[in-house]
């Protein structure tokens, strides 16, 4: 099987759509760092949910550099909130709206830390994980058409250097990475 087959068929399967196997690295290295970090920091016992994430945030966040938090969160507020308002693609994102044991939903959450003048590097650190999932789910379970993968080739480029940096800095913390030491 040749290396760009797949992106090959696909075009063939979806009437030549506007794929690029280099506009869609992004997006195929995702899942592979994605298949990483979900190996290295979840287990059967603790498995990836949204809370996991936010305690993830809260014990890591001192081990990352303030740079590349607020590279990614600029990002992802840009992106959400551009002239100070939600924009509609922050609604695409399907971020939880249940409120849970009196906290904000997820979406309130992210609302509420965009919307914040200075938040601490754990809220955003919080919001940049919740975004990064939902993006994964989006991804995984269908709701990103795979004939315009492309267009989110730059926010995969961000998640990407992100979930590097974060695995670079804690994957060695073994009170972070669950006993699972990789390097």
């Amino acid at each position: 099987m040749k290396e760009n087959s797949v992106i090959d068929w696909l075009k063939s399967h979806f009437d030549n759509p506007n794929l690029s196997e280099q506009e869609l690295k992004p997006v195929l290295y995702f899942s592979l760092l994605w298949n990483l970090f979900e190996h290295t920091y979840f287990t059967d016992d603790k498995h990836l949910k949204p809370e996991y994430l936010l305690d993830l945030s809260e014990i890591s966040c001192i081990h990352l550099s303030d740079e590349c938090i607020d590279k990614t969160f600029i990002f992802f507020k840009e992106r959400y909130f551009p002239q100070k308002k939600l924009n509609f693609i922050f609604t695409t994102l399907r971020l939880n709206t249940n409120i849970t044991n009196s906290q904000l939903s997820n979406y309130d959450f992210c609302q509420s830390i965009f919307i914040k003048k200075n938040p601490t590097y754990i809220e955003k650190t919080k919001c940049i994980f919740l975004v990064i999932y939902r993006f994964r789910n989006n991804l995984f379970h269908g709701r990103k058409n795979p004939k315009t993968l492309n267009i989110y080739k730059k926010p995969f480029i961000v998640i990407n250097q992100f979930l590097i940096h974060f695995i670079e800095k804690t994957s060695d913390k073994n009170s972070i990475n669950n006993q699972r030491y990789i390097i």
